[in-house]
């Protein structure tokens, strides 16, 4: 069973041309514990694009943090996984225009 807490600040921003598409949005925030709000270290974040294909992989810093650019938009996934810890994935769309996606994610320990 997967269960996760799911705190997210998106944060959107459009080019300045109007309509003008971009297929580079960057994803970044931070990987804590639910119940401490301790950052997690070295946990595993991966994107996955709508066809369940991994387009990005990255782990978190010594300060629980992660960034990658994913070259797409479309449906997305996220998965993120720790030792000890519940596997959170969650799906989202990104659309044409959009830059930048900061997630906070609190994994649930098991």
């Amino acid at each position: 069973m997967i269960r996760a807490l799911f705190t997210t600040t998106i944060g959107l921003a459009t080019l300045g041309a109007a309509g003008q598409d971009t297929l580079q949005v960057q994803v970044h925030g931070t990987v804590v514990d639910a119940t401490t709000g301790i950052p997690l270290l070295e946990t595993l974040v991966e994107w996955y694009d709508g066809d369940g294909h991994r387009q990005a992989v990255n782990r978190t810093n010594n300060e629980g943090n992660y960034a990658f650019i994913i070259r797409t938009t479309g449906a997305l996934e996220l998965r993120v996984a720790e030792n000890g810890y519940r596997t959170f994935v969650q799906r989202m769309t990104v659309a044409p225009g959009e830059t930048a996606h900061e997630f906070t994610i609190r994994l649930i320990p098991k």
